[in-house]
């Protein structure tokens, strides 16, 4: 015999598992973030690029993508040197912390916020941007308060 208790309970567990394995499908089909650094600079840098979950209670288990990257100088007549880095992480709301390891240009700290709808361009983009003057700046998609995938 079934006690209503035993019913209920075995609702609830369903329930939950259905929940985890739809934000794992949701998760899975978030539009990746597409991160790009450009140096408009005389000189190389190196940076340290971090994207961190808001809200974690943790460094650690914030963490979603690190890199250390090199960048060339531009040249007086040349392109402006970028590197891109494709799919480094769900595109979510995320704090950048920015490390310069090189020139003394400063570390700087923002919040990303990536838009899903209402550009061409269905992926959203992260742009770091070394100025002329050697500040870092970061440009990407900004993020309509209605958008579905945060």
């Amino acid at each position: 015999m079934m006690h209503r208790r035993h019913l209920l309970a075995g609702a609830v567990a369903g329930l939950g598992g259905i929940g985890l394995a739809g934000n794992a499908v949701y998760q899975e089909f978030r539009p990746k973030l597409l991160l790009s650094v450009m140096n408009f600079h005389d000189q190389p840098h190196s940076l340290t690029v971090q994207l961190v979950r808001r809200g974690a209670d943790e460094w650690s288990e914030g963490l979603a993508w690190m890199e250390y990257i090199d960048i060339e100088a531009q040249p007086e007549d040349g392109d402006v040197p970028r590197l891109d880095f494709p799919a480094v992480a769900p595109a979510r709301p995320y704090i950048v912390h920015i490390e310069a390891r090189s020139n003394n240009i400063g570390d700087r700290e923002f919040t990303y916020l990536p838009d899903c709808s209402g550009y061409d361009s269905p992926t959203p983009g992260l742009y770091i941007v070394i100025s002329t003057e050697g500040e870092i700046k970061l440009k990407g998609t900004g993020c309509s308060d209605d958008s579905l995938w945060y």
